[in-house]
């Protein structure tokens, strides 16, 4: 008969396969620093999948919105008819000039008949919404295209906005239907105010064809 001498393991940190509790708890720790890493990486790669997902989403949802035009157009330094001309006109009526277009601060007055020098301006427009009956192949449009009209150039033609551009088409359909524009105009009278008003037909002398 043999007789055990020596120190009996203790019996409540065995498991069922033999292993101690604390030898058992090390390979668990051991599993679990292998598994950490492998979980931290699998987190960063969705978090960089769904952030190349939202930037694409973006980028698309700009380019789209960058196709149409402000809500208003402002075309600075022009002149919205043939022939037009910015030189020294002549008051037809009197007019209120405002510090800056759509202003609230009057900064002068003219008085009917004065000649002041008008050294630019602007046209405001509501891009107007249509399809195009035809192609206009200078311009790079068409048919069926969208188009935006901003305003009226002189001899049968118009701004327009397409495609994230802004060109110029002839003759464009739906003519029974205008765009809401206003020509803003920068003045300076003959005591050196300066000042903006929305021209309607006020000043003679801007048309250099006759």
């Amino acid at each position: 008969m043999n007789i055990f001498v020596g120190k009996w393991p203790n019996i409540r940190n065995l498991k069922n396969d033999g292993v101690p509790a604390d030898r058992e708890c090390m390979i668990c720790r051991d599993n679990a620093t292998e598994r950490v890493p492998m979980s931290t990486k699998a987190i960063l790669m969705s978090g960089s999948i769904l952030l190349g997902f939202l930037f694409v989403f973006a980028s698309t949802s700009r380019s789209n919105a960058e196709q149409k035009p402000p809500n208003v157009h402002i075309d600075q330094g022009a002149c919205p008819f043939e022939c037009c001309t910015y030189r020294e006109w002549v008051a037809r009526t009197d007019v209120t000039l405002l510090d800056i277009p759509n202003g609230k601060s009057v900064v002068g007055h003219i008085k009917k008949g004065e000649k002041v020098l008008a050294l630019t301006g602007e046209v405001h427009s509501v891009p107007l919404q249509v399809v195009a009956r035809k192609d206009y192949p200078d311009a790079g449009v068409k048919t069926g295209d969208t188009i935006y009209i901003l305003h009226y150039i002189g001899e049968g033609y118009w701004k327009v906005w397409h495609d994230g551009k802004v060109v110029e088409v002839e003759d464009f359909p739906g003519k029974s239907l205008k765009p809401k524009t206003t020509w803003w105009v920068k003045l300076k009278t003959s005591s050196g105010g300066i000042g903006w008003a929305a021209e309607q037909h006020n000043f003679d002398n801007q048309d250099s064809c006759g």
